[in-house]
This record gives structure tokens, C-alpha cells and sequence, in this order.
């Protein structure tokens, strides 16, 4: 299928592209931060600081459950632009706050995880099954890019900040960056195409058509309120496949560089290589949205997580064996992989539940995954404390941890449906 998006289209793609590329970069920027941080705070040890990212990770479930049911009533444009301008205030103090001690920048780390996953799941999904539903698949290959683009691009800056400008600038340039976001959101996007005089995946209806979508949104009561959804065992399966997945997505890209590190990859080469992989992800996404489209997006996804289940186990062979050759195949996969997961979460969850329902179990599905994925920032420091800081047999152990729930994401996947069980459009009955 084509990249037919129309103008207006094409501007959403961008600008949710940009939200996920942004958003991605507390957990990303980790890989340069944590030293720094750890310098300048009462802890023995550099993981230590992954606790709070941690912490913001389940404090993000409630927050997204939250921001997913207003944005189900009021649209994504109103609690977008707040949750964007609470960003730019948080990355400000982000740096500020590591020299007023632990409990203020405890605080802060918290906040800005917690907000950070919100914004990254509720806001750019929510667009996407808005603006196409049927084009979901390709038009999350294209913003999806943003994921990868993240790990290459803001890792480098903020090395490269932090090592000619000192040690605040790389927050100050995330805090200008998110209040142009906010700017760009409150004059330049519209919750529905119908609101731009568009059309949904950018297929022509007519103005009743427009007008009908419009007024069905306003006032469309869900079938699958919260005590019915979670008797669905859609709904489950969905969090079972992609909470897994996304955990060890986030292991792994905030400790690719020590990972390496373990197997005698000294840092200025990992960096090279998360950029590269990073860079590698970028076509990977659009690769992914245009496989979801031709082939259906649950076959699609069952492709994906078989081959990321055998990427997380040749991880852990490399770390077992001390060997950089196959560390480096890991990453080589991970990278081919990385723009694929970002993808598939919400294109899965719009085939499922459809259009009209998307929001409704959206807003459910992301606290779940989110509180799923935030256990990577626990289990690496524990696993470590364990084999008392044997780097090299603590990675092994996380990442067969991984390679198993990710076994267990695939039969998952496999048992999803294949037909959708929502609703897809204002004309069903």
C-alpha cells in the first residue's frame, strides 16, 4: 500500500515521529547520564540510580490510566499539550535538582519516567488510530522511526553537551525542545481529520460521511467498558505479548553500552554501535509497517516476536562466553528489530478493538505494558547485586530472563485474534 497521507497526514506523521523521538530519550539517555548522576548523589553504585527510573515506570500506570480516560472524553490535544509542557519543566530540573540532593532529584527522575512513558504511549497512539485506522500499519512505520532515531540521536548530543557545554545544557536543550512541541501541538494539530476537513488514512467521504464521523465520536458509547474489557481475553493476551517484548526493549537499550562494556567493548565504540543499530532501526520501522500491511498485522507480529525471543538468547550466549563477535550479531538483530515493536503494539491493538473502541482499551493496555517494561530497571540492578556485581554473568542471567518471557510473549501472540472484535466504523450496526 501506498504512502498516500495527504498533506494534513503527512504533518501528523511528523509530528507524532518527533513525540515518540523525544519522549524515548529518558530511558536513552541513561546510557550517559547515569555517571554523571551518580557523581553528584549519595549512591554506591552507578545502577543504583535505575531504581527511580524504575519507581516513575509504576507511576506512570496510574498517570497514563488517567491521561488515556480524559483523553477518551475530551480528545488527545487539550491533556497533550499539558503533559508536553510538563516535560519541558521536568527536564529542566532533571539537571538542576542531582545538586539539592537525593530526595528532590528522586522526586524529578520519578516525574519526568512517569510522564515520559505517558506521553510516549498515550499521546502518539491515540493520534495514529485517529487519523488511520486502516493505513495503521504504514503510517506507524513512518512515526515510529522517531524510536530509533531517539537511541541516534539523543544519546550523541547529550555526550557530546555534556562534554563541551557542561553538565546542564543537554536539559536545557530538551526543555526548549518540548515547549516548541507544546507550540506545535496548540496551533498546528487536530485531534480527528475530520476537525482538519480531512479524512480518515486520507480516503475521501463526503461532508455527511464527515460530519456523521464527528458526531458518532462525540457521543459513541463503548461495548467494552473496564469491568468488560478486563474479561476479555483479547485485552490480556495483548498485554501478556507486548509488556513482555517492551521489557526487555527497554533492558536492553538503556544497558546496551555496559552490556558491552561486560564483553570488552570499550565505550566510545558501544556508542558507535547504539548509534549505528539505532540508525539501522529507522528504515527497520517503515520495513516492519510495510510487512504489517501486506501480510496482516497478527502474522506479523508472531514473525516479530519469535525472532526477538532467539535475539534475546544469542544476547545472553554473548555475554556467557565473554564474546564480542556474538554480542555484536545481538545487537545487529536488535537493531533490525528495534523500529518494529513500536509499530505493532497499537497497529495490534486497532485490529483488534477498531476505531472506535481503540481508545477504550488503549487506555488500559498502556499502564499495564508500561508496568510490565519498568521491571527491566529493577530486575538488572537485583540480578547484579546477586552475583555481586559479576557484570558479565549478571547480563547473562538478565538476558536469558528475557529471551524466556519473550518465549512466553510469542505463544501469546499466536492466541491473539485475527479479526476484530470492536468497532471499526460509524456505518456497522
Amino acid at each position: 500500500m501506498k504512502s498516500n497521507f495527504g498533506k494534513m497526514g503527512w504533518w501528523i506523521i511528523i509530528f507524532t515521529l518527533l513525540i515518540y523521538l523525544f519522549s524515548c530519550a529518558v530511558p536513552d539517555t541513561l546510557n550517559v547520564l547515569v555517571q554523571p548522576f551518580a557523581e553528584k548523589l549519595p549512591v554506591q553504585s552507578p545502577e543504583q540510580i535505575l531504581i527511580f527510573a524504575a519507581i516513575g515506570g509504576f507511576v506512570s500506570i496510574p498517570l497514563s490510566l488517567v491521561a488515556g480516560q480524559i483523553i477518551s472524553k475530551i480528545g488527545v490535544k487539550i491533556p497533550a499539550i499539558v503533559m508536553i509542557i510538563g516535560l519541558a519543566v521536568l527536564w529542566v530540573l532533571y539537571g538542576i535538582t542531582p545538586n539539592m540532593g537525593m530526595m528532590p532529584f528522586a522526586v524529578v527522575a520519578t516525574l519526568i519516567v512517569a510522564l515520559s512513558d505517558s506521553a510516549n504511549l498515550v499521546i502518539t497512539q491515540q493520534l495514529m488510530n485517529n487519523w488511520f485506522p486502516k493505513k495503521k500499519g504504514i503510517a506507524l512505520g513512518w512515526a515510529t522511526m522517531g524510536m530509533p532515531l531517539d537511541s541516534a540521536i539523543t544519546v550523541l548530543i547529550f555526550q557530546a553537551l555534556l562534554t563541551t557545554k557542561g553538565f546542564m545544557a543537554p536539559f536545557i536543550f530538551m526543555g526548549i525542545v518540548f515547549v516548541a512541541l507544546a507550540v506545535i501541538m496548540a496551533l498546528f494539530v487536530k485531534s480527528l481529520p475530520e476537525q482538519a476537513g480531512c479524512y480518515p488514512d486520507n480516503e475521501p467521504i463526503t461532508e455527511e460521511e464527515r460530519k456523521a464521523n464527528l458526531e458518532f465520536f462525540a457521543n459513541y458509547k463503548t461495548g467494552f467498558p473496564t469491568s468488560v474489557m478486563f474479561r476479555t481475553k483479547a485485552f490480556w493476551l495483548l498485554v501478556i505479548s507486548f509488556g513482555f517484548m517492551f521489557l526487555g526493549l527497554v533492558g536492553a537499550t538503556s544497558q546496551m553500552i555496559p552490556r558491552m562494556g561486560a564483553v570488552g567493548v570499550d565505550q566510545p565504540q558501544a556508542v558507535l554501535a547504539l548509534t549505528i543499530a539505532s540508525l539501522i532501526g529507522i528504515p527497520g520501522s517503515i520495513i516492519w509497517g510495510i510487512v504489517d500491511q501486506k501480510i496482516g498485522t497478527k502474522k506479523t507480529t508472531v514473525i516479530f516476536a519469535l525472532l526477538w525471543a532467539i535475539m534475546m538468547f544469542i544476547g545472553a550466549i554473548g555475554a556467557g562466553v565473554v564474546s564480542v563477535p556474538i554480542t555484536y550479531i545481538s545487537v545487529i538483530m536488535f537493531a533490525a528489530l528495534l523500529g518494529g515493536l513500536g509499530n505493532l503494539m497499537p497497529s495490534m491493538c486497532i485490529s483488534v478493538f477498531g476505531r472506535f473502541d481503540f481508545a477504550q482499551a488503549n487506555k488500559l493496555l498502556v499502564p499495564f505494558v508500561v508496568g510490565i517494561r519498568t521491571l527491566a530497571f529493577i530486575l538488572i540492578p537485583v540480578v547484579s547485586g546477586i552475583v555481586g556485581g559479576n557484570m558479565q554473568k549478571g547480563y547473562t542471567i538478565v538476558f536469558i530472563v528475557f529471551g524466556i518471557l519473550s518465549v512466553i510473549a510469542l505463544l501469546a501472540a499466536m492466541a491473539l485474534p485475527k479479526d476484530c472484535i470492536g468497532r471499526k466504523s460509524a456505518e456497522e450496526e
